[in-house]
């Protein structure tokens, strides 16, 4: 059987980990690892001994690819990593069930999927989606959409009923074939946040790796978006790994 390990990067997210009852059920099925990016409270560090959770306490201030590059690393040093195992790369604000990350690895060798994404929605009701399946972006997508309010490049989640492959998912949770995030080198750790899962989408495409979107299984993001908020450190952020993004596709 085929294991699967899940990165979760933490920045001051200790209560966030600690309250999402979910995550300690993953771990009959899977190996959890928690990578604190600033120093790790008490609180998180007993809980995480608690409940089989793996902690690096170690390494602060990375960007989030170099963070999931250093996990992954990190697996393949301290487990037996096989190359047809899976890495999962979630958010801290991402809250699944057991039975649906179960159904997920199923589906994923069903359909010999190398990296896959799910149905993410933003409350607990399942009644608001996140817009975390998207095309890819022209130059213009972004500027468009802050005076029309209208993401052009958003897949229309109410029109896709059955896997079907995408251009790109939101980091916030990409699960990989451990050998497909090694042949990608893993994220680009020149973008300090934003754009590194669009600019790995991009990458795989022209190896011809597809991405495959399965909208039947459902989690619950509790994103925060603050990229939105206008000259914040955030926003700054985004518009440098936005830029980058498109001067590297010249």
């Amino acid at each position: 059987m085929t294991s699967t390990y899940i990165s979760i990067i933490s920045h001051n997210n200790d209560q966030m980990i600690i309250d999402n009852y979910e995550l300690t059920s993953l771990t009959e099925r899977c190996r959890v690892i928690v990578k604190s990016n600033t120093p790790a409270s008490t609180q998180l560090i007993q809980h995480c001994e608690k409940h089989n959770i793996t902690l690096i306490n170690s390494d602060y201030g990375l960007g989030f690819g170099a963070n999931n590059n250093f996990v992954f690393s990190y697996v393949s040093e301290h487990f037996d990593l096989k190359e047809n195992d899976f890495f999962l790369v979630m958010n801290p604000d991402v809250v699944i069930t057991l039975e649906s990350m179960n159904t997920l690895i199923n589906e994923a060798e069903r359909y010999a999927s190398t990296i896959s994404t799910i149905n993410l929605y933003r409350d607990k009701d399942y009644s608001e989606y996140d817009q975390s399946i998207k095309h890819f972006p022209s130059i213009l997508t972004p500027l468009k959409a802050k005076f029309t309010k209208i993401r052009e490049d958003t897949y229309n989640k109410d029109m896709i009923d059955t896997p079907v492959c995408i251009d790109w998912a939101a980091g916030s949770f990409l699960l990989f074939k451990a050998s497909i995030y090694r042949e990608l080198d893993g994220f680009d750790e020149s973008f300090f946040m934003y754009f590194e899962d669009v600019d790995l989408a991009k990458r795989a495409k022209k190896k011809n790796i597809s991405l495959t979107y399965f909208p039947n299984i459902k989690a619950v993001h509790f994103a925060s978006y603050q990229n939105r908020k206008i000259f914040s450190k955030n926003f700054l952020w985004y518009i440098n790994s936005f830029l980058k993004y498109h001067f590297k596709q010249l």
